[in-house]
């Protein structure tokens, strides 16, 4: 694994100040528990006044509630950057949030496919879906532990997607999913063909059969500039942890990106290091040796 040598212009060790992590397949465990040696490394973090900020695809009240509250964290970053939380008030402090008027108008493009796609509403910290995209998840051949997430993670709204969206107060981002399951990859076509008629919108994902539509500003990377920013934190001064496509922004933007052993090969190749598989507790293996 890569060394945890992070140093400044002139060879010294750099501390940090600020930890930034995704969480699925990163953070936490293959089957998204959390692991013991990650946690205890957050104690660590508090203790020695380094933030931590959760980085993640998901919304924020489907970030496990035992990262969100701890003494270490006080942001968040959901919805891939849509949105800075401030985790004590859940006040949002930087909204690049899609809006109800992109959402609906891609809902109306996509609305040929939702007999073989989710489509899903992450909007005021939570995600939100009808019935049918719902129990779709299930049918998508999808491994068993994304599955379980998925289903636990979203909040069932018995109203037409297109009220459940004009009824949200902010719409951070959608979600569509397809699976791996027969005809799946034309679906996939057809939707991102669809979300890229919009200039103004961008998509990434985190595993391959779904994808994840932002506002085209928005991104972890995004995030992670304005939260150190506004913290008076050099850039230089701060880690991220990630696995996936939709970390690349944020793995660049720190002043040390590391991959995690599992990572695409995209994210591999952008990291400055690489530590052990998120089944390995890799976040904690890193940042036990950077901090000695």
């Amino acid at each position: 694994m890569g060394s945890s040598s992070h140093t400044d212009a002139q060879g010294a060790p750099v501390r940090p100040r600020i930890v930034f992590s995704d969480m699925d397949d990163t953070f936490l465990a293959p089957d998204k528990s959390l692991l013991p040696r990650n946690m205890a490394m957050l104690d660590r973090l508090a203790e020695e006044g380094i933030e931590f900020v959760p980085c993640t695809g998901r919304a924020w009240y489907a970030i496990p509630p035992e990262v969100c509250r701890h003494p270490a964290t006080h942001f968040g970053v959901p919805s891939d950057g849509s949105v800075v939380i401030d985790a004590t008030s859940e006040k949002v402090l930087l909204d690049q949030s899609l809006g109800a008027r992109r959402a609906l108008a891609l809902l109306s493009r996509v609305g040929g496919l939702l007999d073989r796609m989710t489509f899903e509403v992450f909007a005021d910290g939570r995600v939100l879906t009808n019935r049918a995209s719902w129990e779709l998840i299930g049918q998508l051949g999808l491994p068993a532990a994304q599955t379980a997430y998925m289903q636990a993670s979203r909040t069932l709204v018995d109203k037409p997607l297109e009220q459940v969206i004009r009824d949200a107060r902010t719409v951070e981002r959608l979600g569509m999913c397809w699976g791996v399951v027969e005809g799946s990859r034309e679906v996939a076509d057809a939707a991102r063909a669809a979300m890229e008629q919009d200039s103004t919108l961008r998509h990434t994902g985190s595993y391959g059969s779904a994808i994840e539509v932002v506002d085209a500003r928005a991104s972890k990377g995004s995030a992670l500039a304005w939260l150190c920013d506004r913290l008076g934190i050099a850039r230089e001064q701060s880690v991220a942890f990630g696995d996936s496509p939709n970390d690349l922004e944020m793995v660049r933007a720190a002043g040390d990106g590391v991959a995690v052993g599992n990572a695409c090969e995209a994210l591999l190749a952008e990291a400055d290091h690489v530590t052990a598989t998120n089944a390995e507790s890799g976040f904690a293996t890193y940042l036990e040796a950077l901090l000695g």
